[in-house]
């Protein structure tokens, strides 16, 4: 985590500063940091749109959101997601998400 973090500090224009973000998040997630994960998330996605890993921050942003009981604010995610990305190799994890959290 602290390399990660030292990396984004040290090359904010970097092109792999939205993957170092991406990462940074995982790590949050896999330790059930799931906060830490949506902020990490959220930040790499706005921050880096063109990023390879923005589509992928942006799903996991909702995933994120849905452990901190945040389901509305999953959902808006998830939408979006499903409107820029449809094409994303997550979109069917996206759809499953959306139905398992009952999305309008």
């Amino acid at each position: 985590k602290n390399s990660l973090r030292e990396f984004i500090v040290n090359n904010p224009d970097n092109d792999l500063a939205g993957s170092a973000h991406y990462w940074l998040g995982e790590i949050h997630l896999l330790k059930k940091e799931y906060r830490e994960a949506a902020l990490t998330f959220a930040e790499g996605y706005q921050k880096y749109p063109a990023s390879v890993k923005s589509p992928d921050s942006l799903y996991k942003l909702s995933e994120a959101l849905s452990q901190i009981g945040k389901t509305n604010d999953a959902c808006n995610t998830l939408n979006k997601f499903t409107k820029e990305y449809a094409n994303h190799k997550l979109i069917n994890k996206a759809n499953g998400l959306t139905a398992e959290l009952k999305c309008k």
